[in-house]
């Protein structure tokens, strides 16, 4: 045997080697992407909202200018358990919920009786709420607020 032929099936091996090497990182890669079903990674700039009350109404456990940052689930109503507990007797037991999902907030109505207003507007069901937005529940103002400090 001589040395071009050692040299070839050196470099045949290493190519091979290199070869499998790359397909094992895109099947990686690939079942990453498949277990994940599709979803894009959070971005880098994620945002910071809370909820700041702009007026107390009718509610004496509220004070004006304080603020709930937004992470989990909210819940606003009468009733003990609430992360707001209102009051106002146009509230309802369990009257809304607020959640943060994808970067985005959505106010849902559970049913109430007297329904929740954003921007001076009655929402049906659902509702996406941008910074800024205002709404109101029972006699109780609230605003969002965003902050894009990490």
């Amino acid at each position: 045997m001589d040395f071009s032929k050692v040299i070839r099936l050196v470099f045949g091996i290493a190519f091979i080697v290199i070869l499998y090497f790359i397909i094992f990182y895109a099947l990686k890669i690939m079942y990453k992407d498949v277990k994940s079903g599709g979803r894009k990674r959070p971005s880098s700039t994620k945002r910071n909202y809370g909820i700041e009350v702009v007026s107390v109404g009718e509610n004496s456990n509220l004070e004006e200018g304080s603020i709930l940052l937004l992470r989990d689930v909210i819940t606003i109503g009468r009733k003990e358990g609430n992360t707001i507990r209102l009051s106002d007797q146009y509230v309802s037991g369990n009257h809304a919920e607020i959640k943060l999902k994808n970067n985005e907030i959505i106010i849902r109505d559970l049913e109430s009786t007297n329904g929740i207003f954003v921007n001076d507007v009655k929402i049906k069901e659902y509702f996406k709420l941008r910074a800024n937005d205002k709404f109101r529940i029972g006699s109780a103002i609230f605003k969002v607020i965003r902050s894009d400090k990490n």
